[in-house]
Parts: C-alpha cells; sequence; structure tokens
C-alpha cells in the first residue's frame, strides 16, 4: 500500500472537521516544533498521528490531534519517549498527561487559580496573586508559589483540564503582575553582575525569564531584557555592546529539544570569553553537553548560589543575610 492510499481523504469520513479548521504539516511543525519527517515516522510506527488529505493529496491535521502533538511534546520534555505515549493509543497517552496534570496541580489553591481562569474571573484572580505577593515577598512568591503555578498551568493544559485560551490568560496576567513589580525594584546596582535576558528564535515563551529577572532584581543585579524570539547573533552584539556578564536564556517545554544544545553552543561561541551563559527552563534538561563558561538551571533556586559564585569570582563580594532578607 502507498503511502497516499494509506490516508484517508477529508470527504472520506463524515467526522471530519470543516477544512478550514485542518492544518497543513507546515503549520503543525510551526505550532509544535515538530519536523515533518518526524510526524510521518511516528504515523508509520506508532499509527498516530492520523492525518487526512487535502483535495491535492497532501497531508492535513485536524486541531484535536494538534493539542495531542502539543501534549505529547511536554510528555517528552518530562522524560518520557514516542514509543510510550504512542504505542498503546489513547490507554497509553490519556493516563500519562493525566499524571502530568496531577502532579503539578494536586493542591488545592492550585485548582482554585484553575477555576478562576476558566471562569474569566480576572479582576479576583489578580487580587489573589497580588495578595501573595504583599504576603510573601518578591522572591518568596517566585519561587514558593508563582514558578510552581506556572508548572501546575502548563500540566493542566497539557492534559486538556486547562484550554490553551486559559492558559494564554494566566500568562498575560502573571506577566503583568511582574511588569508592575518590577518597575519598583528594577536596579543598576554596583556589586555587579550585568544580566541581559532574551530567548532565541522560535521561543515565544518570555514568563520564565521575567521570572528569573525579578529574582536578579531581589539581589540588586542590574538586569537587560531583550524579550522573546531573538537570532542567537543579535543577543550576542547586545551583550558585547552592553557589556553583559551574564547572559540568561529560558527554553520552554514547547521549543524543539533537539535544538537546545545546538542552540547554546552556537550562542556561547558568540558571546566574549569573559560572559556567562545561563540557560534553563523546562526545554533545557540535565543532560545537555557541558561546555565551558555555560550553567544549566533546574530550578530557580539556583540563581542564588550561583549568583554567589559569580561575585566571589568577581571579588564583588557574597550576598549576605541580612541583605537578603531586607530584599526578599
Amino acid at each position: 500500500m502507498s503511502d497516499s492510499q494509506s490516508v484517508p481523504s477529508v470527504t472520506s469520513r463524515s467526522d471530519s472537521p470543516s477544512v478550514t479548521e485542518l492544518l497543513t504539516i507546515t503549520e503543525v511543525e510551526r505550532q509544535t516544533g515538530i519536523r515533518p519527517a518526524t510526524l510521518r515516522m511516528w504515523e508509520r510506527r506508532y499509527g498516530f498521528p492520523q492525518p487526512l488529505r487535502d483535495r491535492n493529496g497532501d497531508r492535513v491535521y485536524p486541531p484535536g490531534q494538534v493539542e495531542r502533538l502539543l501534549a505529547a511534546r511536554r510528555l517528552m520534555a518530562q522524560g518520557v519517549r514516542p514509543g510510550k505515549i504512542f504505542a498503546g493509543g489513547e490507554t497509553v497517552l490519556a493516563p500519562s498527561l493525566a499524571s502530568l496534570a496531577n502532579a503539578g496541580a494536586s493542591d488545592a489553591q492550585y485548582q482554585q487559580i484553575m477555576d478562576l481562569l476558566r471562569e474569566y474571573r480576572v479582576a479576583e484572580l489578580h487580587g489573589h496573586l497580588q495578595y501573595r505577593l504583599l504576603d510573601l515577598g518578591l522572591r518568596r512568591f517566585i519561587l514558593e508559589f508563582l514558578a510552581p503555578l506556572t508548572t501546575a498551568v502548563g500540566a493542566a493544559w497539557a492534559s486538556g483540564a486547562l484550554p490553551v485560551r486559559c492558559e494564554h490568560l494566566y500568562t498575560q496576567i502573571a506577566k503583568s503582575i511582574l511588569h508592575a513589580k518590577q518597575a519598583a525594584v528594577r536596579t543598576a546596582g554596583d556589586r555587579g553582575p550585568k544580566a541581559l535576558l532574551a530567548t532565541l528564535t522560535g521561543e515565544q515563551h518570555v514568563l520564565g525569564n521575567m521570572m528569573v529577572e525579578a529574582v536578579l532584581a531581589t539581589f540588586e543585579v542590574e538586569c537587560i531584557q531583550l524579550g522573546s524570539d531573538l537570532p542567537s547573533g543579535e543577543v550576542a552584539a547586545a551583550a558585547t555592546e552592553a557589556a553583559a556578564d551574564i547572559v540568561a536564556l529560558s527554553f520552554s517545554a514547547s521549543f524543539p529539544r533537539r535544538n537546545v544544545a545546538r542552540s547554546i553552543a552556537a550562542l556561547r561561541a558568540a558571546l566574549p570569553a569573559r560572559c556567562m551563559l545561563w540557560a534553563g527552563g523546562a526545554g533545557a534538561p540535565a543532560g545537555l553537553p557541558r561546555l565551558p563558561g555555560v550553567y544549566v538551571f533546574q530550578s530557580l533556586d539556583a540563581i542564588e548560589p550561583a549568583l554567589h559564585f559569580w561575585r566571589v569570582e568577581h571579588g564583588a563580594g557574597a550576598v549576605t543575610a541580612q541583605h537578603r532578607t531586607a530584599k526578599a
């Protein structure tokens, strides 16, 4: 049986979605970061995805299958192999996604926030986050509340418990909270270092780097936030022009995993030797090849010891307990 004959056409199934809803294989790659060759290989090996064919015989994908592919990417970022995700069909995928959601969203306070998101109770949610910020202080708010909450929201989206529109709403609210607070704590301290923050081409998610920036600000680190989706050459040029001591990158679980090590190596080669490169996020796994001048974070808690190490190495002194208490 030929490759084209094995896939039903759009008109061959009564339950087919509207033609306007179907995505081409290029659009699926753009949304998921999964290459067309990989999609075709999974289709042959695991029987998923199951695309339809348009009038020209090209593959087109229903939105529901794209959601499953995005969910699978999340699971793969957690170390689950594609064979385990797809080989058993829904009987394997659904429990895996449910366990991922439960791991991140089991706490009652997170469930309350999920409910507020689903019901679009924006003012109430904003007030709840503001209360936790005032109660904990900026650093503890991020490390103990906002970072795990962000993981829980992402897991709920991956499992299908939270639609993507609500995940986007959460991101916008969290960003607005951080923007407002960072304006009050932003500093140009003379103790160093100077940090440049960005995400590389293809990475649209900036919330992770905003949390890093906020934590650094509580340690009186001067931060320059470039935002998202920048070519590595632009980031390197900005680091040189701004005389940055550290460049911090964030990789979300949706960033193509095959590109992470290559992207880090390329940017490291383009940066001045004196400039450290920090990388973190769900898309920056612990198994990345070790490179001189590169520090890979597994959690935001690692920022303080890394900063302490930089200041000791550069004679800037340690962060005292009194200073930590005052700024946290």
